[in-house]
């Protein structure tokens, strides 16, 4: 019997012992959040906020953090900036180390060290603050309007406990109070409030915040005691709330005036004459250079079309190899002086030493170095005399736009960083895709424009929901990007020989374009058509018309190819762009091929109110915190 009494008072100690609660279960939570708030005469509040906590080393390991919102949306969905200057942080009535980050709409204050983990216990973090523009100026009473203990805490609130200390002098009887307690939006009112006689009210609440709830105070005045902001701070506010608006937009119209002026003192084409079809290219032009002219500017396919210009001549043998290799050998049947002064300076350069040259990227320096000296010659020959691309007007309109953005970022940085870096990487992904494109690499360049497209709207969508104005300075930086490029292309302009030129070189393509099969029969025998198809195809090339161009001849070249005893193909060249089946399809597709491995081979390898409507949550101050 004494056994199982022993046993029986064993197993009640046991069950005691489970039923007690260990210090290791307990909850942190916020044992009692007080706010002490003093409405200065200047509008300015101070605010000394002191938490205590139970820590259990869950969320609260080094301390806490408190969020503090600086931006909000008014009634009227204007934007709202308010000032926060954190003036002292302290822990168990001593210094605390802490440190911030901005939030999308705030500020974020840790307290603690990254490296200090606190112990178990009750820890009392005091935080000092002040803030302005947080008071509502009414008609007949002014009013703070103030979410003190703010709603995204991730703790039960025990108690909260707020005062507010208005300026002296304010009769007491003449003081307004209510408030709200719970989620944001909810109108319950679980406190108690007291209005003192030196012009202060108390707030106590009566039951604990759960998460996520708060207590909102409403505290209103007679008008005369908190000096109301002049129209010319209203100005300054609404300035600062809105730089986009004030200091953005006017600056984009500013650079697009200036572009637009610049543009009609340089960039305007002279007047053009009647084109009509020519039968032979302007005298003295190679087809690179009639490219040049006609694109007032330099590219690969300019290049290419030398290369071909030159294996017509009879100077270089093209040779498209089965393992996609191209080479071009030096070819001594025909006559130097038959190469325009760019396409000598181009022979030298490639061909001066060797006897063929593979364009691969292993050669790089020397087809480098060979488009760039090609581009210096044309440049020397046409650029000036023909057309001008008057580079220089566009510095000033640059350097506004440079001046707008950097007013932006001064007015508010960190958007201006989140939203410019991705615009701007994205518009040298449309740049790259551009000249992409006009080296003959479609497709690549309508993947990587794709993915710019993609990146870009991406951008957009992100920081227009999580950046306050995201949306219209998205639109602002993309538009000022978007004008300093048009006018990249608008500001360039042909002189008046070079637009009586460019009208010849464009009667030239029109022909290229719509020559009579009747007329092309008329010039004699087959060799006479395949001469002059040869003769002309760089230039069909240059000006983008070499489908058209080789079409006229189809019939020529579907005969020449088939006859027996000749089986045509053009000697100056050797590959897969020739397909005797379909001749035509030749001059397009040499100089898609060829000006996509130049493009390539030139390039080093891996270079490229609160009474009225009120609610918990509501009005100023908010934010809440958290452990860390």
């Amino acid at each position: 019997m004494s056994g199982l009494c022993s046993r029986l008072l064993l197993l009640a100690s046991l069950l005691v012992t489970l039923a007690a609660p260990l210090p290791s279960l307990a909850i942190e939570r916020i044992r009692l959040f007080q706010s002490d708030v003093t409405v200065m005469p200047s509008g300015t509040l101070t605010v000394t906020e002191t938490i205590t906590v139970v820590a259990e080393g869950n969320k609260i390991k080094r301390g806490i953090y408190r969020d503090f919102p600086t931006e909000y949306r008014d009634h009227d969905n204007r934007k709202h900036r308010v000032g926060f200057q954190l003036l002292n942080v302290m822990r168990d009535g001593r210094p605390e180390a802490h440190h911030t980050e901005k939030l999308s709409n705030g500020v974020r204050i840790y307290i603690g060290r990254h490296d200090r983990f606190l112990s178990p216990g009750e820890y009392r973090y005091t935080l000092t603050y002040q803030t302005d523009r947080q008071l509502g100026f009414f008609a007949d009473h002014d009013e703070l309007y103030w979410n003190a203990t703010g709603n995204d805490w991730d703790f039960q609130i025990d108690e909260a406990v707020v005062t507010v200390a208005l300026p002296q002098g304010v009769p007491s009887h003449q003081i307004q109070a209510t408030g709200y307690t719970g989620p944001p939006g909810s109108r319950d009112r679980d406190y108690q409030s007291t209005i003192a006689a030196n012009a202060s009210v108390a707030f106590t609440t009566n039951a604990a915040l759960a998460p996520g709830a708060g207590l909102t105070v409403v505290v209103g005045w007679p008008k005369g005691y908190v000096s109301e902001p002049s129209s010319r701070e209203r100005l300054g506010f609404w300035i600062r709330d809105n730089p986009v608006a004030m200091v953005g937009w006017p600056g984009t119209l500013l650079v697009f005036l200036y572009f637009l002026f610049a543009w009609h003192r340089v960039g305007r084409d002279p007047g053009g004459g009647t084109v009509i079809p020519r039968f032979e290219p302007p005298p003295g032009l190679s087809p690179a250079a009639a490219r040049y002219i006609l694109k007032m500017g330099f590219d690969s396919r300019a290049f290419s079309c030398a290369l071909i210009s030159m294996a017509v001549k009879q100077r270089i043998h093209i040779s498209e190899q089965a393992d996609g290799k191209t080479v071009i050998h030096r070819d001594d049947d025909g006559n130097m002086d038959s190469l325009s002064f760019g396409e000598k300076a181009l022979y030298t350069k490639l061909l001066g030493h060797s006897g063929s040259l593979e364009l691969d990227n292993a050669h790089h320096k020397t087809i480098g170095a060979a488009r760039d000296l090609l581009k210096s010659r044309l440049a020397d020959e046409y650029h000036g005399q023909f057309f001008l691309r008057n580079l220089k007007w566009l510095i000033p309109g640059l350097l506004l736009s440079v001046l707008t953005i950097a007013a932006l970022a001064i007015a508010n940085p960190e958007p201006i960083m989140i939203i410019g870096i991705p615009l701007l990487v994205t518009s040298v992904f449309f740049t790259v895709a551009v000249r992409i494109w006009r080296q003959g690499r479609r497709l690549i360049a309508i993947l990587m424009a794709g993915f710019a497209g993609i990146v870009g709207l991406g951008n957009l969508l992100i920081t227009s929901v999580t950046v306050s104005g995201g949306f219209g300075l998205t639109l602002l930086v993309a538009t000022l990007i978007i004008i300093n490029l048009l006018f990249y292309f608008l500001l360039k302009a042909p002189t008046r020989l070079g637009r009586k030129v460019m009208d010849e070189i464009e009667g030239f393509k029109k022909y290229l374009a719509t020559a009579e099969k009747n007329r092309l029969q008329t010039l004699g025998s087959l060799d006479q058509q395949l001469l002059l198809f040869e003769k002309y195809l760089p230039y069909a090339l240059a000006l983008d018309v070499a489908q058209e161009w080789s079409e006229n001849f189809s019939e020529t070249l579907e005969q020449a190819a088939q006859e027996p005893g000749r089986h045509y193909r053009p000697r100056w060249y050797t590959g897969r762009s020739w397909e005797p089946s379909r001749p035509a399809r030749f001059g397009d597709t040499l100089g898609r091929t060829l000006s996509s491995t130049v493009a390539s081979a030139s390039t080093a390898p891996g270079s490229s109110s609160g009474f009225s409507g009120g609610s918990s949550g509501g009005g100023g101050g908010g934010g809440g915190g958290g452990g860390w």
